[in-house]
């Protein structure tokens, strides 16, 4: 006899990979992926960063409130807590899988905390249980959150393995924080592990009580793969950035990340920056002092360059500054020392290493202080992109020229690389995100500009029009907008007219009619 179990109420669970497992399984290289991805972002357009919802949410969303939905999980814990059974996890387990409780997860744990019913040692278990064997992100950030509520040293390889997936950092941070005896040790040895989201949440919170702690702050803490300017001001204050350089001498990876730190305030936003940081004034001077005897990098120049300019800005700003430990004085000082080392003829020589240089962010300093030097790097770059011709950056670059004549021959040049036929399957209402919009992205870089170059580029026009990428009509129409009338070829007028009519996005549908007005279609 054949017995035939319902699929339907088989445990969420069960026959997939848990999310524990699939983390162990990658050793060293957590590379952001989970099980559960296909079906946590189906029907979303954006995929967000491991750890980047949660990190946005955390640093720029307002308050939660809490839902009916995340009363009636804790209902079920303390539910399951009192009297166990599958039949409960499973009901749990599926509540937390539907149910969004990121944002809202301090105020699920407070009302865990508060609820009459619940079982603290059968809760343990249950988040270990969610924590180690969950398949879904949701499930496994629950168990994480409530394994916090309790002495938790038993379980720091499991909350260790967890958080050095960026997904879940933030949860295990708060879980070690409140649950283990020396838990800023133990941040401090998962900080190394983790770049992006996860590591701003762990440098956040991690207390200086080592030197060993204020060192790493200062020469590896700021930098991060989401934006340095989230821990620049932290790192500075807590890793003791002023009297780091008032010594005579630096050490290079302290000159480096102090780099970091300077160019990330200066930068601003959307965190603290450099009118925040009460040490600034001392900070500019030494850095500057320490850069005019040991500067070797791009980066060093660009960033001379970005002191230079805040010294510059507005007097408006300044009256402000002048009662926050500025002088006039102490401005004019760093401001010549900064003009001295930006006129060293050395730099030359640096900078144009730096713009050949194989690694990505040496080129990106490299070019810009190309920029400021006023040194001419555009064939250069065109023989590199020659040699790459899937490198985003250098659509970017190679169309700030006014020369028509290097523009025509890089429009040619991108007109015989580009996908076109590809790019052209419609007007729609995409954003243009992710690897599939690689080829959209490299061609707006150069829409962006052409209405400067008149006649040239008709060919990626006519492309922009009919690209699925919002953006890319967008910037077609801009382009049309600066060409006068008469140098549009039959095909150019037949597109616009022709997408005025089923363009779908009514805010470009008008740009259209605007234009087919101004230009008498």
């Amino acid at each position: 006899m054949v017995i035939f179990f319902d699929r339907a109420k088989r445990p969420l669970w069960e026959g997939r990979p848990s999310i524990y497992s699939h983390i162990q399984g990658q050793g060293d290289s957590v590379d952001g992926s989970l099980p559960d991805d296909e079906e946590f972002w189906s029907g979303n357009k954006i995929r967000w960063v491991a750890g980047g919802l949660d990190g946005a949410f955390g640093h720029h969303a307002g308050p939660a409130t809490m839902t009916d939905e995340a009363r009636e999980l804790v209902h079920l814990l303390a539910k399951q807590s009192r009297n166990p059974k599958n039949s409960i996890r499973k009901a749990l387990y599926a509540k937390l899988v539907k149910t969004d409780i990121g944002g809202m997860m301090d105020e699920v744990i407070d009302e865990v905390r508060k609820h009459p019913g619940i079982q603290p040692d059968s809760v343990f278990l249950e988040a270990k249980w969610l924590a180690e064997h969950g398949a879904h992100r949701n499930a496994v950030k629950f168990g994480i959150a409530l394994l916090g509520l309790f002495e938790n040293g038993q379980v720091k390889e499991l909350l260790l393995t967890l958080g050095s997936h960026e997904e879940f950092t933030l949860y295990a941070v708060v879980a070690i924080h409140n649950g283990m005896e020396d838990s800023n040790q133990v941040l401090f040895e998962l900080a190394e592990q983790v770049h992006g989201w996860g590591k701003i949440n762990i440098v956040e919170r991690l207390e200086p009580a080592s030197q060993e702690i204020k060192d790493w702050l200062l020469r590896h803490g700021c930098r991060n793969n989401v934006m340095n300017e989230y821990l620049a001001c932290t790192c500075a204050r807590n890793g003791g950035l002023r009297e780091a350089l008032s010594a005579d001498q630096v050490d290079s990876a302290l000159l480096n990340g102090a780099t970091d730190i300077i160019e990330a305030l200066l930068n601003g936003g959307p965190a603290e920056d450099m009118d925040d940081y009460e040490h600034a004034p001392q900070v500019l001077l030494d850095y500057v002092r320490l850069i005019r005897e040991n500067g070797t990098t791009a980066q060093h120049l660009s960033v001379i360059f970005s002191i230079y300019d805040f010294l510059a800005e507005d007097e408006e700003k300044w009256a402000v500054r002048m009662s926050a430990g500025w002088s006039g004085q102490l401005r004019s000082d760093i401001s010549d020392a900064c003009g001295s080392i930006m006129a060293d003829t050395k730099w030359m020589s640096i900078v144009m290493d730096a713009v050949s240089s194989v690694d990505s962010p040496d080129r990106y300093y490299g070019v810009a202080c190309a920029e400021k030097l006023g040194m001419d790097i555009w064939d250069t770059l065109y023989n590199q992109l020659e040699a790459n011709p899937l490198q985003d950056f250098y659509y970017y670059q190679l169309m700030k020229s006014d020369d028509r004549d290097r523009i025509r021959r890089f429009v040619q040049f991108a007109t015989g690389h580009l996908p076109l036929q590809h790019i052209a399957t419609g007007p729609g209402s995409e954003m243009g995100f992710g690897e599939e919009y690689a080829a959209h992205r490299k061609l707006g870089a150069i829409l962006q500009s052409l209405d400067r170059f008149e006649g040239i580029g008709a060919e990626l026009i006519l492309t922009g029009l009919n690209s699925p990428v919002t953006s890319n009509r967008n910037m077609a129409i801009e382009a049309l907008e600066g060409w006068d009338v008469s140098s549009w070829s039959e095909q150019l007028v037949h597109a616009v007219t022709h997408l005025s009519g089923i363009e779908p996005e009514d805010p470009v549908k008008e740009r259209l009619h605007k234009l087919c007005e101004a230009k008498g279609l």
